[in-house]
């Protein structure tokens, strides 16, 4: 009975998550679009840190574009991360739990993440460069740094291998009892 129902509980989560994850997927190029579209009408809170590199708080259009280009490389990478994600929710949702498919869509998660620490720390360089596009000769920067986001991804990146790892295992053993007789 307890089975039953955490198997209900799962197949439910496994459905609403999925379609969270497809929801975001689909708002982060909008989203980062509309940011920069609006950026010069946008509250100086929501602006302040995003400029800070530039001469002048408002930004030229094509300055906008190319921050946008820059803020979609690890945008890009966070929508394969929600789609992979989205994947394996569809999975617990159909329940599936223990299977090859499982094992394949859980380490894909894992690579996502990977890719997403990269492209976040590639996003630093390349957003002070466009940042800085409209800038005077000579006041042109690009700034280098790894923050505590990119070191958390790389742990969770690293953290999702290792339980990869585990549930493959756990799916090999769980196929070894099923064939002993």
């Amino acid at each position: 009975m307890e089975t039953v129902n955490n198997l209900d509980n799962i197949r439910r989560q496994g459905w609403l998550l999925e379609t969270a994850s497809l929801a975001a997927a689909l708002s982060v190029v909008p989203l980062t679009a509309l940011y920069w579209a609006f950026f010069n009408s946008l509250p100086d809170d929501m602006t302040r840190q995003a400029a800070a590199l530039a001469v002048q708080p408002e930004l030229p259009g094509w300055v906008r574009l190319l921050c946008f280009v820059a803020a979609m490389v690890p945008g890009a990478a966070l929508l394969v991360v929600l789609l992979r994600l989205r994947r394996l929710f569809a999975l617990y949702k159909e329940g599936s739990i223990f299977s090859l498919a499982n094992v394949l869509a859980f380490r894909s998660v894992a690579r996502a993440l990977l890719a997403w620490a990269v492209c976040s720390i590639l996003f630093t360089p390349l957003f002070s460069l466009a940042v800085t596009a409209a800038n005077p000769p000579g006041r042109h920067m690009i700034s280098l740094g790894v923050g505590s986001t990119e070191v958390v991804l790389v742990f969770l990146a690293i953290l999702a291998l290792v339980i990869g790892r585990v549930m493959d295992e756990a799916r090999r053993l769980d196929e070894d009892a099923a064939l002993t007789v």
